[in-house]
């Protein structure tokens, strides 16, 4: 079946958004840490300015994986930046290059910007950091990745 990958663009799917983002806090060990309610959630992803964007993936009508992400001045760059919160992908759903998917969404989206994106990874996670290098990024010890505009792949 085909990955569709676009903005979330109702409640419905702001609330499933916000239901993998638990399952990434449960996966991590780390749900004590999750104090956002789904209605904070559904509340910063909403409205004029969103406080947080959000991209879906999915798999007929299910949305099977998501990346969180914001937009901030970076001094260091001088400008703007992308800066991506969380991604994660149903288990159900891995091995079908969502994941990668959903990352060359929001590269394209931040190109067509001119921003790059900054995220954190856990420094053990080498797959992870593999993909982020064979797509462009730059990963420093750690854990920082900086990918910039002109490393981001042209297709989805």
């Amino acid at each position: 079946m085909d990955v569709v990958i676009r903005l979330a663009s109702n409640e419905s799917e702001l609330s499933a958004a916000y239901k993998l983002v638990c399952e990434l806090a449960d996966h991590e060990g780390s749900r004590e840490q999750l104090r956002i309610s789904e209605a904070m959630f559904l509340n910063a992803a909403s409205g004029a300015k969103p406080k947080i964007h959000i991209l879906v993936a999915l798999i007929g009508d299910e949305i099977v994986g998501t990346v969180t992400y914001f937009q901030r001045f970076h001094i260091w760059n001088g400008s703007d930046i992308f800066e991506l919160d969380d991604l994660f992908v149903s288990p159900k759903a891995r091995g079908q290059g969502i994941g990668t998917k959903l990352l060359k969404a929001l590269g394209q989206e931040a190109k067509t910007m001119g921003m790059p994106i900054k995220w954190q990874v856990d420094a053990e996670n080498h797959r992870a950091i593999a993909l982020y290098k064979k797509l462009g990024a730059q990963f420093s010890a750690s854990g920082l990745c900086f990918w910039l505009p002109e490393n981001m792949p042209e297709d989805n």
